[in-house]
């Protein structure tokens, strides 16, 4: 399944890099999120609540930042398992200054196997969708800091 999408942040593309390495940010913003640690430097490790209908559950996996150029692009790998199902997936994450703060451009590709494979497919793109919002305006918010307006 293919995912893609533009986000603006009011942020400098510093302070978004910044949060994207950040394990204390990210345990905050990653929906569902029970745990993370960061393992290796470009490693995180941890568990997380997610999915929807039939491929809802609590997932663990690994997070590897596999391509970097500070404060522009990231590329990562993730990889997580249930009890019933296993995801995995590779995108990219472009950062680009604007007046505002920083348009993020997302694309990737992500696969699920295991006994609810095809079920699990189906509903992949929406929970993928529905995820990725959440966690941007997640970051959003917490790039603002308190009493600030959640803009788009």
């Amino acid at each position: 399944m293919h995912i893609s999408g533009e986000r603006r942040l009011a942020a400098p593309p510093e302070k978004v890099w910044q949060a994207m390495h950040d394990v204390a940010v990210l345990r905050e913003t990653v929906p569902g999120c029970q745990e993370l640690e960061q393992t290796a430097p470009d490693t995180f490790t941890g568990s997380a609540v997610v999915g929807v209908a039939v491929i809802k559950g609590l997932y663990r996996g690994t997070v590897r930042l596999i391509e970097e150029r500070e404060a522009s692009f990231l590329r990562v790998m993730v990889a997580a398992q249930s009890g019933h199902a296993e995801i995995r997936g590779e995108g990219s994450l472009d950062f680009q200054a604007n007046d505002e703060g920083t348009i993020v451009r997302y694309e990737g590709e992500a696969y699920i196997s295991g006994p609810l494979a095809p079920v699990g497919q189906r509903l992949l793109p929406a929970a993928s969708k529905l995820l990725t919002q959440q966690f941007f305006d997640n970051i959003d918010m917490k790039l603002r800091g308190p009493g600030e307006q959640k803009g788009r």
